[in-house]
């Protein structure tokens, strides 16, 4: 390997000038490519691809089913949304998203009752029809009745959509809500679009004094999209500047930072051109950026600094030893690239151990990471002996002594200068020399500790988490927890795989929605589980049926006998007769007054007092309370229609509603022209039921004749819970993540009868797909885990093994990585942090950061042995040479880690936490633990002085040329 990377450094050194153009030739080849890179932010993109996640796009592809945008409504503390004006308001907002030209084709089709645009006003509105009457147009003394009634009487399905706080007596709700569905099978840019007009209409369209705000799977990802659009040149910027700093103070050279800086941003300009080349929009072979991959960039400014560091303080190690530029670069290269080269491909193979996960964000991450560091590897290694060759052959020239050393003032080569030992590594050398057992011995029982600490790690996943605090999708979900106790969209889906015309397969299936009702966290509506199935569409069009006859038989005995109807309708107490005239005109003329009487209260009133507002305002209540109920009389009356003859309306009047069939309204002479169509409708739908069987009967055979029913009338409603393989079964759930493995095994139990009928079930929700990413999450992180760390050993054992023929010491290399990895995971549990989408690549930190440390300061060992150095000498002028490099190193990656601290994503700070954690405890252990090891390993190994010394260990030969 030696001679390899002698090689490169010849060819770097001969043509310094053609290396530094073909690197930036590559930047700007990388920097195009990187227009191919796509971002995701999508949650369904860490699902495993033959999960539940798999499952659900199934069930969308086979039965079309709608996603939906809540409009969440809110009048704050203390606010009331059940007034006429905020339900006026609410209704023209529905109107307008009904109609808006890029919302309109991405709608969801209309079924039974189940309009596209649902909103809490619909009820009060169809209440106000019912009565002739616009909502706006109503008093507050007719409303509140009205309103109190309709929430009375409404039950769930009113409830439904409002806040948790609704009341009755008096009428009052904070909060409600307006749900959109968008039609799944409609092309996903249409859908994206639809979503985005939303947002538009409802920013454009207030409701009051009250606060409007959408929530979608769209507006989630947007809002984590943007913060991390807003994060990262943030976070990036400040990790450069720190590094920057350090550099400065580290090296005191414009040109040494200016090369790690420039080298840094180009291998992250590498890493994006190839994601971008590699990914959808390129080749295809691996996802597109997400919101694991921000911190790809920031962990090559913490990870790739190290080649700068090490390479430049070799190099210059080398000036003040007396070296001219090209032999110190060649040196610097050839003995401290072995241990880089050994760095990169533990890192790499670290990284990639990630690829063993079925999440493909976190796969992708370990990818993009692994491309980044090679990038670096590449530009660093070849950028930084150039540079300072170009730089520093100009000094040498201008110092024609050969025995000068011109390197800031450096010293001459008749006195070359000895590194001082730096004071923090007074006591590291000491207790690695003097008392190795007793740290090996407290390091022991430390990571004892942590190691059974780490044993109680939890995994958590929440796309809110990816949120920043404050952002507005994030206020909406809270608002929405506070209002109505959770999500109301959540649905869980039970899919029936069977003969959906099997009897006994549909009896089963009638059962199971029965005893839905006995599921703690399913939603119940009037008694009925909130579902959606073929049996479900079956009872919804029967109760629209009967409903149609129950109002036709009130209409007929209305007809019947208008007065007494009149008398049966409640009116306000008192009458306000102000109110009345403003709400009915017609009622003016029933009250006309004569002309003289009119200007007699005229010149009695005070100007621009009504004459017949006055007057009514004196009447006798009783009088004008039976004006109005005659008037009303006279009005139902008029709404009969006029082919109904008074025979045929009696005999229709005495029948019991469930008799009024269309036949019979037809053979008694009803004119069935006068029914409105969808009135007709329902009626033929129901009439076809009936004659199938007991419209509401639950016997399999009945229920197939009753599914070839809706075959024919509804066919649309029918496909959307049915299809030629199965069965759909939609149940409104409020089990949430917490409670959605818990739900998913009650529901199992509850649906064991449709087993027994020949059917599989199989229980997805959304919740369950995030279930199962904790599952992964957790069982990939062991392998993960476990592969980087055997990769790194294997790895260090052969390198070891094959240039000094020790097993031991290869080990050895790792023990930073594996004391960090311990000590992380147990200071993870102290801190009440647990395994996310992020911390979850903890193992590959380990082995990028704990790794390249013991390489160096192993190699740099065995250069003191080979020296004749015995083990104690070997491990302070290991200590005194590289140990201010693995300083440098650490602080620049440490400091660059400590930004993600600053980010406002929650799993960005914990991964910058846990790897700044991990940078610390790595020094430490390189610092401490490692150099006990290797004086240990040292002094049983090697006899001081002796041949086996110069034979095991051998210092890597001398570069020739260039003094």
């Amino acid at each position: 390997m030696s001679r390899v990377l002698d090689l490169l450094a010849r060819g770097v050194i001969r043509v310094p000038v053609l290396t530094l153009a073909a690197l930036t030739l590559l930047t700007v080849a990388f920097a195009a490519a990187t227009t191919l890179l796509e971002v995701d932010t999508s949650v369904e993109s860490f699902a495993p691809s033959d999960g539940r996640a798999a499952t659900l796009s199934v069930i969308e592809d086979r039965f079309e089913t709608a996603t939906s945008v809540q409009v969440l409504i809110d009048a704050g503390a203390g606010g009331n949304l059940i007034t006429t004006r905020a339900l006026t308001d609410v209704q023209q907002l529905a109107e307008r998203l009904e109609v808006h030209p890029d919302i309109a084709p991405a709608l969801a089709e209309e079924g039974l009752d189940a309009p596209p645009v649902a909103s809490f006003a619909l009820p009060f509105e169809a209440a106000a029809e019912v009565l002739d009457r616009d909502l706006d147009g109503l008093d507050e003394a007719s409303f509140l009745p009205l309103a109190a009634a309709i929430i009375a009487d409404g039950g769930d399905d009113v409830a439904g959509l409002f806040s948790d706080d609704l009341t009755d007596d008096p009428p009052r709700a904070r909060a409600g809500l307006v749900i959109v569905d968008l039609d799944a099978s409609a092309p996903a840019e249409d859908r994206t679009r639809a979503q985005q007009a939303i947002d538009e209409v409802v920013d454009a369209t207030p409701v009051g004094d009250a606060r409007r705000s959408t929530l979608s799977l769209l507006a989630i990802e947007q809002g984590i999209e943007d913060a991390l659009e807003r994060d990262l040149p943030v976070l990036l910027s400040v990790s450069l500047l720190l590094v920057v700093l350090v550099l400065a103070l580290l090296f005191r050279s414009a040109v040494d930072v200016a090369v790690g800086l420039v080298g840094l941003l180009a291998s992250i300009i590498w890493m994006t051109g190839l994601a971008g080349l590699l990914g959808p929009g390129g080749l295809g072979l691996t996802g597109p950026f997400n919101q694991v991959s921000i911190a790809v960039p920031v962990l090559l400014v913490g990870l790739g600094i190290d080649y700068s560091v090490h390479l430049t303080t070799r190099y210059r190690e080398q000036r003040l030893l007396g070296d001219l530029a090209d032999r110190a670069a060649r040196v610097a290269l050839s003995t401290v690239g072995v241990a880089l080269v050994l760095a990169t491909v533990a890192s790499v193979a670290g990284f990639l151990a990630n690829a063993v996960t079925p999440l493909a964000p976190i796969r992708d991450f370990g990818i993009f990471a692994a491309l980044g560091i090679v990038s670096a590897f590449v530009i660093l290694s070849t950028s930084v002996p150039a540079a300072r060759v170009l730089v520093d052959r100009r000094v040498d020239r201008r110092i024609r002594r050969a025995d000068a050393v011109a390197y800031g003032g450096g010293p001459s080569r008749k006195g070359v200068r000895r590194q001082r030992v730096p004071r923090w590594a007074t006591p590291a050398i000491a207790v690695a020399t003097r008392a190795p057992g007793v740290v090996l011995a407290v390091a022991a029982v430390v990571l004892s500790g942590a190691a059974v600490a780490a044993s109680g790690l939890s995994t958590e996943f929440d796309e809110r988490d990816f949120l920043p605090e404050g952002e507005p999708v994030l206020a909406t979900i809270d608002r929405l927890d506070l209002s109505f106790g959770g999500d109301v969209s959540e649905r869980t889906y039970l899919l029936v795989d069977g003969a959906p015309g099997d009897p006994a397969l549909l009896a089963a299936i009638a059962s199971v929605e029965e005893r839905l009702t006995t599921v703690e966290d399913v939603r119940v509506v009037d008694g009925v589980a909130e579902l959606t199935s073929p049996i479900e569409l079956r009872d919804r069009i029967v109760a629209g049926g009967e409903a149609v006859r129950s109002r036709l038989a009130g209409d007929l005995e209305t007809w019947q006998d208008p007065v007494a109807a009149a008398a049966e309708v409640a009116l306000p107490d008192p009458i306000d007769a102000d109110a009345l005239l403003d709400d009915d005109a017609s009622l003016a003329d029933e009250l006309d007054l004569p002309e003289d009487l009119r200007l007699a209260l005229i010149a009695r009133l005070p100007e621009g007092r009504d004459p017949l507002r006055a007057l009514a305002a004196t009447s006798d209540p009783d009088e004008l309370e039976a004006t109005i109920r005659e008037e009303l009389a006279e009005t139902l009356a008029a709404d009969r229609p006029e082919a109904l003859t008074d025979a045929t309306l009696d005999a229709l009047a005495a029948l019991e509603p469930e008799a009024l069939t269309l036949t019979r309204l037809s053979s008694e002479g009803f004119p069935l022209d006068a029914l409105d169509a969808t009135d007709r409708e329902r009626l033929e739908q129901l009439e076809a039921l009936e004659a199938a069987g007991a419209a509401s009967s639950r016997d399999g055979e009945v229920l197939r004749a009753h599914l070839a029913v809706l075959a024919d009338e509804v066919p649309g409603e029918l496909a959307a819970v049915m299809d030629a393989e199965g069965i759909l079964l939609t149940v409104g759930t409020t089990g949430g993540q917490d409670g959605a493995a818990p739900l998913a095994e009650e529901l199992a139990s509850v649906a064991a009868p449709i087993a027994g009928a020949g059917g599989q079930v199989t229980i997805v929700s959304e919740p369950l797909v995030n279930a199962e990413i904790i599952e992964e999450l957790s069982a990939a992180q062991l392998l993960a885990i476990t592969i980087s760390l055997a990769a790194a050993a294997v790895l260090l054992v052969v390198a070891t093994y094959a240039s000094a023929r020790a097993v031991g010491l290869g080990l050895i290399g790792i023990v930073p990585s594996v004391v960090a990895l311990l000590l992380v995971l147990g200071s993870m549990r102290g801190l009440g942090l647990a395994f996310n989408a992020l911390t979850a690549t903890v193992a590959s930190i380990a082995v990028g950061i704990g790794v390249p440390y013991g390489i160096h300061l192993t190699n740099r060992y065995r250069e003191a042995l080979a020296r004749g150095l015995d083990p104690d000498q070997a491990i302070a002028d290991t200590l005194t040479n590289t140990g201010p490099a693995l300083l440098g190193s650490a602080a620049t990656t440490g400091l660059a880690f400590a930004v993600l601290l600053l980010s406002n994503s929650v799993p960005i700070q914990q991964f910058g936490a846990v790897s700044t954690m991990m940078i610390v405890f790595a020094l430490l252990a390189c610092l401490l633990v490692q150099p006990a090891l290797l004086v240990l390993w040292a002094r049983r190994r090697v006899v001081v002085g002796g041949p086996r010394v110069q034979r095991r260990l051998r210092q890597p030969e001398p570069v020739g040329g260039g003094r």
